[in-house]
Parts: C-alpha cells; sequence; structure tokens
C-alpha cells in the first residue's frame, strides 16, 4: 500500500511540474510577443483547468 501511495504522490509532482513548465513557457513566449492561435490557447486553458480540479491545485 506504501508503495502506491509513493507512486500517486510522484505522480502527482511530475505532473505539477509539468504543469509549471508550461507556465515558464507559456510566460516566455507572452515576453517574446509570441501569440497561441484563440482555439489552441483555450484547449490549453482547458487542460490546465482539468489538471487543478484533479489535483486541488
Amino acid at each position: 500500500m506504501e508503495l502506491i501511495a509513493g507512486n500517486k504522490q510522484q505522480s502527482s509532482l511530475y505532473d505539477y511540474h509539468d504543469v509549471s513548465d508550461m507556465l515558464d513557457k507559456g510566460i516566455d513566449d507572452m515576453e517574446l510577443k509570441r501569440e497561441l492561435p484563440i482555439d489552441e490557447a483555450f484547449q490549453k486553458i482547458l487542460e490546465l483547468r482539468g489538471f487543478r480540479g484533479n489535483t486541488g491545485v
């Protein structure tokens, strides 16, 4: 049981780092004045909202 709980925590940690990396990349893009097409931007928003809802971040 401890191994399973550890894997879930590790998985959440990796997911958190993935989201942090996406946000960092988005900030870099904004600073360089690069734009994401509107439909891709909304898709990313939905993905991030889903992540927040699933992990409680």
